[in-house]
């Protein structure tokens, strides 16, 4: 595979996310917001979210709300949001890199660990989002390293809303693209097609202590990976309009 590139003078990126999912535990939002106010110190503020508003039996028995967050908390720029059986860290932009971003989840998932949590860690992810900057459908598509063509029609200059899953031993990385997206960058309003890498990794730990404690190597590698299918994603063309750098 081709060197990565270290750094991008114009980075795409418009969100990053770490996720934990946990099962067999007590309503995380009502343990950990507190104590994580607690524990952060100054500086800390904790929001409720319209998720809450939600009677908690409804949401353990509806799919799509038992990872909803109800609780967000601001710290420096980052954002650790909890459900009922997830805990989420992001940060805002713009995107401080990766070696700023890390030490924020370990930081976090130890602070998380102090509190002893039952249950056991079935799953973490990283989720990149990238808004690649293009006026129309057909220079949107050039942006991209893919092909697509149904029966006789070769998609060029169409609407494109494309999802992947692609299964590598214990990891499942989700790649979407999307055409016609709009977004954020710099405070400016772009349009462009979204490139969408959500890596997740499912695990057996027994507990948060555990999995906190031997987050790092399995973090890292996860990163990487979720960075090469990103970059395999687009063309050679592309990678260098951002202003590459390389070790």
């Amino acid at each position: 595979m081709a060197p990565l590139p270290k750094t991008l003078e114009r980075e795409p990126l418009v969100d990053a996310v770490f996720e934990v999912r946990l099962s067999g535990v007590p309503p995380l939002a009502d343990i950990l917001p507190g104590f994580l106010l607690h524990d952060l110190g100054p500086g800390t503020e904790v929001i409720r979210l319209p998720a809450a508003d939600i009677p908690f039996p409804m949401r353990k028995e509806d799919a799509k709300l038992q990872f909803a967050p109800t609780q967000r908390i601001e710290i420096n720029g980052f954002s650790i949001l909890v459900g009922d059986r997830n805990i989420v860290v992001s940060c805002k932009l713009p995107y401080p890199k990766w070696p700023n971003f890390k030490p924020v989840i370990l930081d976090v998932m130890s602070r998380v660990a102090k509190v002893g949590l039952p249950g056991a860690i079935e799953r973490y992810s990283v989720k990149y989002v990238n808004l690649i900057q293009a006026p129309t459908y057909q220079e949107q598509i050039k942006k991209i390293a893919m092909n697509i063509t149904l029966g006789d029609l070769e998609v060029s200059n169409e609407h494109i809303n494309l999802q992947v899953h692609r299964h590598e031993g214990d990891t499942i990385h989700i790649l979407s693209i999307s055409t016609g997206a709009h977004g954020q960058i710099d405070g400016k309003a772009v349009s462009g097609v979204l490139v969408d890498i959500d890596s997740i990794r499912h695990v057996n730990v027994s507990d948060i202590r555990t999995f906190a404690g031997n987050l790092e190597d399995g973090l890292e590698s996860l990163r990487r990976s979720n960075k090469e299918k990103f970059f395999g994603c687009l063309l050679e063309e592309t990678i260098k309009e951002m202003g590459p750098t390389y070790e």
